[in-house]
């Protein structure tokens, strides 16, 4: 048979030399900034766009998926191409960019576990980890590398874990896939890419599974994703003319013992750098469903996702009648806060989405089942949003959330931002439409209380006594919340001018949410907030807006002599250099 290498020969892409820099996870850029399905460099050119799909290896899985990184390649990727080239050589490598765009198929090749291959379904520019083939038949080279087969003959090839171009290039591949193979492949993709649609962080995400249903539905599919990729090992030693006792011996072998850690440390492979090894899949719980349904209706209310649109994230399956109740339910500008009674409390926007969406009944029961409280399902809600909820969507969104919950030092106030909307004006909206009233509302309370206990005696006045001291800690605690916001309005760049702060999508997440870093009371992340933003302090990221923003005269400066600097920052005219 001939080898892979003469077939479709596996490329690498693109090495940029600085991934903090030129990638993002998608949600950090958000979808409407992404150029989503470029065929050609020439498109992508003239798309205007700046960030497109990146595929980077990643963990373990089949068929579909691990589409979760864009790349800044901005005019034809200029900032990448002249990364270091003042110091005579460039420091990226765009390999292989004829390719970039194309269909295709993916793999990692730093495995710690069996092989995976996925689709690339085209539109995105590859990585040099998530190296790519492009066969004229992409079900039959698909079907191979994921086969048990394969598996055994790649470990004949190299039995280390640190897997290589070369080393895939020498697999041997029938000539033909026949009339079975392809129809098997394309339900396994099909498959497999409903798990992506039921994921809300993807870009392929349509809604979370039915509530009712949900879980056997996806027990189920797996079962049957479980029994055509069966059907495909079948054909595949069919088509190597494997016999069956020689099939027998090969899974025999494949079901051993794996290498030794020190074989393991021998193949060259960090546990950073392996892709994850295959898991036993774990069945989908009530919970973790009811959490789905709690993001989604979040995300409506956010105005991330658009029930109904065509072809829009998060587009649900919903009756016309219900599309257009939840899309009317949107924020304008994105802003919530944790406050009963406010129009634009979190807890009951959100229930209200889950009931339209749901029914009571069964918004109802998603609150109890993601909280574990059988109270009020708002107060719940509203509870679990304050204690929980946004820890576990920082994690979710491997520290990069799209929801920016800002909290009082008491934790008891709390605003919910949606990156995607955040402008210069926000943290003063914040503190004109939300914060005022509240000060106003608890001052006059607080006038309230002391007026009744000049009147009140014994345990009566003494109950009145306690309302004011926590009424007073409360009021204290809102005005020094706004203090922190009113001092980052006022915040000053190395002119001593002020600088304010405006957010640019292009910086990222972590960049953009550090000069906050003093209104998250979520320690642990309030310090890698910290982290970042003495690296800016450092000049570490001075090819980021955030950098320009306060330290101008010293990133202005190296413009002069870092062409790459130059691009990112438009000031091609400042640049001294060739």
């Amino acid at each position: 048979m001939p080898k892979l290498a003469e077939i479709s020969p596996p490329r690498q892409g693109l090495a940029t030399a600085d991934n903090f820099r030129f990638l993002r996870f998608w949600w950090d850029v958000g979808i409407r900034n992404i150029g989503i399905a470029c065929k050609t460099s020439l498109e992508a050119q003239t798309s205007r766009k700046a960030w497109f799909p990146y595929m980077k290896g990643g963990d373990f899985r089949r068929w579909y998926g691990n589409k979760e990184l864009c790349v800044n390649w901005a005019n034809d990727g200029a900032a990448i191409r002249n990364l270091g080239i003042e110091s005579g050589r460039v420091d990226s490598r765009p390999q292989n960019t004829d390719f970039y765009f194309r269909r295709g198929v993916t793999y990692s090749y730093l495995t710690a576990g069996t092989f995976s291959a996925r689709l690339s379904p085209g539109g995105f520019i590859f990585d040099v980890a998530g190296s790519s083939l492009f066969p004229d038949d992409i079900p039959l080279v698909l079907a191979v590398l994921n086969s048990t087969f394969a598996a055994y003959a790649l470990k004949l090839i190299n039995p280390t874990v640190n897997f290589q171009v070369g080393d895939l290039a020498r697999l041997p591949v029938p000539e033909s896939s026949g009339k079975k193979l392809s129809p098997l492949v394309e339900k396994a993709i099909s498959l497999a890419k409903t798990d992506s649609e039921e994921d809300e962080t993807t870009y392929d995400f349509v809604g979370p599974p039915a509530w009712k249903t949900g879980i056997d539905d996806v027990a189920n599919r797996h079962s049957l994703l479980a029994e055509i990729e069966s059907e495909i090992d079948e054909e595949v030693y069919r088509l190597y003319g494997i016999s069956s006792k020689d099939r027998e011996a090969i899974e025999a072998e494949l079901a051993g013992p794996r290498l030794s850690e020190s074989e393991e440390e021998n193949g060259g492979a960090s546990n950073s750098e392996k892709e994850s090894e295959p898991t036993e899949e774990q069945p989908l719980t009530r919970q973790e469903l009811a959490l789905g349904w709690i993001g989604y209706g979040l995300g409506i209310v956010m105005g991330r996702f658009q029930p109904g649109s065509p072809d829009g994230l998060g587009r649900g399956r919903f009756e016309p009648e219900v599309a257009r109740k939840l899309a009317a339910m949107a924020d304008a500008d994105g802003i919530m806060v944790i406050d009963r009674g406010h129009p634009d409390d979190i807890a009951s926007r959100v229930y209200a989405a889950l009931c339209t969406a749901l029914g009571e009944e069964d918004a109802a029961e998603v609150v109890q089942a993601a909280t574990g409280r059988p109270g009020d399902p708002e107060t719940e809600l509203r509870g679990f949003f304050q204690r929980d909820f946004f820890k576990q969507h920082i994690q979710q969104y491997r520290k990069r959330p799209i929801y920016w919950f800002l909290q009082s030092s008491g934790k008891r106030y709390g605003v919910v931002l949606f990156h995607e909307k955040i402008t210069p004006d926000t943290l003063f909206v914040i503190m004109q439409r939300y914060l005022d009233p509240k000060i106003a509302l608890e001052q006059s309370r607080l006038e309230e209380l002391t007026s009744r206990r000049q009147k009140a005696q014994g345990p009566e006045r003494r109950r009145i006594d306690k309302e004011i001291d926590t009424s007073g800690e409360f009021l204290a605690e809102l005005l020094q919340f706004k203090e922190t916001i009113e001092s980052i309005t006022r915040m000053k760049n190395q002119r001593g001018e002020t600088a304010g702060y405006a957010p640019d999508i292009n910086d990222g997440v972590l960049i953009n949410m550090s000069p906050l870093r003093g209104l998250i009371q979520d320690r642990s992340y309030a310090r890698e907030l910290q982290k970042c933003w003495d690296r800016l302090e450092a000049g570490d990221y001075d090819w980021s807006h955030m950098a320009m923003r306060y330290w101008t005269d010293r990133v202005r400066e190296k413009c002069k002599i870092n062409k790459s600097y130059a691009i990112a920052h438009n000031v091609m005219d400042m640049y001294e250099g060739t």
